[in-house]
């Protein structure tokens, strides 16, 4: 019996593992400027082929997929387009990073990897049915008593000559399904920036706006676009400057801003809208009171951004404020006296502001 199972186990046919379809590709990978340490098309390559088990690079293939890293006010972006022979994008996907670079080519690859083996698994197109021969033939007479046929015997008199079957059709050919296209609001739209929520926390100085030098903490909550913020803050700021007039005083203020800024890179500049109100507390009652409370100020500010981790980022602001509402400090002379000025704010004010900057 174990003989016989041998032998019929060597006299049936093996099947050849054919395997899965796979997909073959151009891959080009293009570094922008700033990227150029990142990893080349040879660590891309490689990476899509440990993940597929096979190399799906063709230099012969018709299809292309390009890959490229640029960088982007701190952040890394990798771009993955598959291109016809006529440069049509067929499928395009991406991601966005503040890692290393080496994480997002990694990623690039098994996004690439994935969509290759999707590729794969649709199924081949058939071959179009081969074209007819067009030239015109000359008709044959048919076959008859007065003109019979070579070699063929020529029917009786009575009997019409057969007309020729007609030709065959071909079976149309199976369409192949159109590569899928990524859905909107997919990851194939991280390549490009997206609104988001920014808040705030830092430390702001200031001159002119209080006697002496005034400091104290900032608050922010701003809208960010690709270019351009909106942004509100609250800023409390005591003075470090307790004489005014030889009279002891504790000065004040609380300012709300609002700030439309322009973003390149790592810098920003912004125009501002400051309103506030002054308090000042004296130890003696000669200096009396404050002629207005209320502070406004038109001014602009520059500043730079620099990214600390991916959803956290540092920065630093300098900005002149021009005052067109401002107060002073009245200081009494008596009874019959006329108060006079202890302290007028300057027209024109200046801050500097420090801290850190979440991203939402």
């Amino acid at each position: 019996m174990v003989a016989a199972l041998v032998a019929l186990r060597a006299a049936a046919p093996s099947r050849a593992d054919t395997g899965p379809p796979r997909a073959r590709v151009r891959i080009e990978l293009t570094r922008g400027p700033g990227t150029e340490r990142c990893p080349d098309g040879r660590f891309l390559r490689a990476a899509i082929a440990r993940r597929m088990g096979f190399d799906p690079f063709d230099a012969e293939a018709p299809l292309l997929m390009e890959a490229s890293i640029e960088g982007d006010r701190g952040e890394l972006i990798a771009s993955i387009y598959l291109r016809d022979r006529r440069g049509v994008v067929l499928w395009t996907d991406g991601h966005r990073t503040r890692g290393d670079c080496k994480t997002l080519v990694s990623t690039a690859a098994l996004l690439i990897a994935v969509q290759l083996d999707d590729m794969g698994e649709l199924p081949p197109p058939q071959p179009a049915p081969a074209p007819q021969n067009e030239r015109a033939t000359q008709a044959e007479a048919p076959c008859s008593p007065e003109h019979p046929c070579a070699g063929r015997p020529a029917p009786p008199p009575n009997e019409a000559p057969r007309s020729p079957p007609p030709p065959s059709k071909a079976p149309p050919a199976r369409e192949r399904p159109p590569l899928r296209a990524p859905p909107p609001g997919s990851a194939g739209q991280a390549a490009a920036e997206r609104f988001h929520w920014t808040v705030g926390a830092g430390a702001a100085m200031a001159l002119g706006l209080t006697p002496g030098v005034a400091v104290g903490p900032t608050l922010s909550v701003a809208g960010r676009w690709p270019a351009w913020s909106v942004a509100l803050e609250a800023r409390g700021l005591s003075s470090l400057s307790t004489n005014v007039d030889d009279v002891r005083v504790a000065t004040s203020a609380f300012t709300a801003n609002a700030a439309l800024c322009l973003h390149r890179h790592a810098l920003f500049a912004c125009g501002v809208g400051e309103l506030g109100v002054l308090r000042a507390v004296p130890e003696a009652p000669r200096l009396a009171r404050t002629v207005l409370t209320l502070r406004a100020g038109l001014g602009a500010r520059a500043g730079v951004r620099w990214p600390i981790s991916e959803g956290l980022s540092g920065y630093g602001t300098a900005e002149p404020v021009w005052r067109t509402v401002d107060a002073s400090l009245l200081r009494r002379r008596g009874i019959a006296g006329t108060d006079r000025a202890a302290w007028s704010a300057p027209a024109l004010g200046v801050a500097f502001g420090i801290g850190l900057q979440l991203n939402l």
